[in-house]
């Protein structure tokens, strides 16, 4: 007998949502924290080389995402009456992102030199990102089919919040502690590998097993005019990108705040290592953030009931510019820069800033809801996936540009390894990139809310007023 679907959103779907992007930012920290310095220290792959290979890469990623995105909103279309619709997607990537990410760790670094170790680097590193794409794609899809309404959107919209703060906490505090005791070699990063990947899947197979699909009934046999009314077209993205002004707000917020993300963890252990000389420092900082992170989620319930959340983000944008703009001037006075005082000033102003990515989720949704007012379509699969590629590009832009910056600022992996210090220009160009940069993606990513995003109390009234005359 087939199990029934819950009335109402319990606990463990809650709790099994938040399980998603927990896991699967798990598994992906030894390819988000530590892949440019594995690969360019340990394994020693020339900077030029390098490049061009994340950005083959990340072509291929930002394909990928809207593909799959769009490949789940026609499965959605053509399933049946209570058939999963992305969970099965889920349960597949589990084994994808296991042995593409461990192996991205453990083959390369015994063909060290030699053509088949590019070859093995390469096509690991497509494995890996390949499984986190089902992943996360079928994730963010699954949100439409577990909600019932815009209480429990926002409901676990917070819990996806909650996990992937937990994830970079875990990331950020326990990494750098599993390098310390056995190393930056080969051995350290394997280390890192198999300890995150592993609990990282037993998580997302939390999240498979907790979560359920509420709405999937929802499918019903419609007329041949309906069915044609609703059926996916090229002509549907072209209407997102150009008439959905809200869903292009998120997408150039996306853009500056991955490029932050990206940028901050690829340098930062460049910062602790190699400036401030302690890469356990790195733990403390990832603490502090993640616990301010918590606070402001904690409290961003009973701020939305006085403030608008676009206006609670801005706050938090513009507030973590200004800190880092003051962190920035210290960091470039300072012959001797004070460790702790770097770690507390850093954590602060980061928490600040990646907050605007742990509450966008609720806008995401409502720009969902926006596009289904002007278009007549939801088309959740392929807003999700085109807004997973902007994070892509972002990521992309910050990944190249990191491998690429910091063999422009003259840093020498051999002064590392045999245990002296950089050159002045090259500590100076590390705290620019550190600091500076995060500075310069919130500001922009302010101006995407405060002069782009359109959807305010008037549009949010048409846009009930159009539900409830169509469900009358």
């Amino acid at each position: 007998m087939a199990k029934a679907k819950s009335e109402k959103l319990t606990f463990k779907h809650v709790i099994g949502y938040g399980c998603g992007d927990a896991g699967g930012c798990i598994c992906m920290v030894p390819i988000w924290y530590f892949m440019s310095r594995f690969l360019q220290v340990n394994l020693q792959i020339n900077a030029g080389v390098l490049a061009t290979m994340l950005l083959i890469w990340n072509v291929w990623d930002a394909i990928n995402d809207p593909l799959m995105g769009t490949i789940m909103d026609m499965t959605y279309a053509k399933a049946k009456p209570g058939k999963d619709k992305f969970r099965p997607w889920i349960l597949a990537s589990i084994p994808v992102m296991f042995f593409g990410t461990l192996g991205f760790y453990l083959v390369p670094g015994k063909l060290m030199g030699s053509a088949t170790m590019l070859v093995a680097v390469f096509c690991l590193k497509i494995v890996s990102e390949a499984g986190y794409t089902m992943m996360n794609i079928a994730m963010g899809s699954l949100l439409g089919n577990m909600s019932k309404n815009d209480a429990e959107r926002a409901t676990l919209s917070s819990a996806r919040g909650f996990g992937s703060t937990f994830a970079h906490m875990l990331g950020g505090v326990v990494a750098p502690l599993i390098l310390k005791k056995f190393g930056t070699g080969n051995e350290g990063y394997g280390m890192v590998a198999l300890v995150f990947v592993t609990l990282g899947c037993i998580v997302v197979f939390l999240h498979y097993a907790l979560c359920e699909e509420r709405n999937k009934g929802a499918v019903v046999e419609k007329t041949a005019e309906q069915k044609e009314a609703e059926k996916f077209k090229i002509s549907d993205i072209f209407n997102i990108m150009t008439k959905n002004r809200a869903f292009l707000a998120l997408v150039l917020h996306s853009i500056s705040i991955c490029a932050v993300q990206a940028m901050g963890t690829g340098a930062a252990t460049y910062m602790y290592m190699d400036v401030l000389g302690d890469i356990s420092l790195q733990s403390v900082s990832s603490a502090m953030s993640s616990g301010l992170q918590y606070v402001i989620l904690l409290g961003a319930p009973l701020l939305a009931k006085k403030w608008d959340l676009v206006v609670i983000i801005r706050t938090c944008l513009i507030a973590g510019a200004v800190a880092f703009g003051g962190l920035l001037a210290y960091s470039m006075m300072a012959a001797n820069m004070n460790g702790m005082l770097f770690v507390i000033w850093n954590g602060l102003a980061s928490a600040l800033v990646v907050m605007s990515t742990q509450m966008q989720w609720g806008l995401v949704a409502e720009a969902i809801d926006y596009n289904e007012y002007l278009t007549g379509k939801r088309n959740e699969g392929t807003i999700y996936g085109f807004f997973s590629l902007s994070r892509r590009i972002g990521t992309t832009i910050a990944n190249s540009a990191t491998v690429l910056l910091i063999a422009a600022i003259g840093y020498d992996a051999e002064l590392t390894n045999a245990g002296l210090q950089q050159a002045a220009g090259t500590i100076s160009g590390i705290k620019l990139m550190v600091v500076g940069f995060p500075m310069v993606a919130a500001l922009l990513s302010f101006v995407c809310f405060t002069f782009i995003w359109c959807i305010n109390a008037d549009v949010r009234q048409k846009m009930a007023d159009w539900k409830a005359t169509k469900a009358g």
